[in-house]
């Protein structure tokens, strides 16, 4: 006589043990998703100034950003140099000049101004 084969185990206890390490995972994603949600949250209010900084270290400097804006700023000016606009300095000594031309062309209109009226005066007596 031959043995019968042990009985499988019931499959219902193989679908629970499933079903518990699928939860435990979701829930394991499910805390990371909102931790990073978090710290996205502090880090973005952080950078806005609106938050109160919960992320310690970390701002402008923590990141780098103010020397990042030092850079392309360098690397803005220096293109817009090559283009041949003129830089603060020059636009400042242009600014100088024109208001200095200015005061000279009101001068020489209150001269001629003077000038003219005096004949046209003569003219009617």
């Amino acid at each position: 006589m031959k043995k019968k084969a042990p009985a499988a185990r019931k499959p219902a206890a193989q679908p629970g043990k499933a079903e518990g390490l699928l939860r435990a995972g979701l829930k394991a994603l499910d805390n990371v998703r909102n931790d990073v949600a978090k710290r996205q949250a502090n880090v973005i209010e952080g950078l806005l100034g609106i938050g109160q900084g919960k992320v310690p270290g970390l701002g402008l400097d923590g990141f780098g950003i103010r020397k990042f804006e030092d850079v392309f700023d360098q690397r803005v000016a220096t293109a817009l140099q090559r283009l041949g606009m003129p830089g603060a300095d020059e636009v400042q000594a242009l600014r100088d000049e024109v208001a200095q031309l200015r005061e000279r062309v009101a001068q020489l209109e209150g001269t001629a101004t003077v000038a003219t009226a005096a004949p046209r005066a003569r003219g009617k007596r």
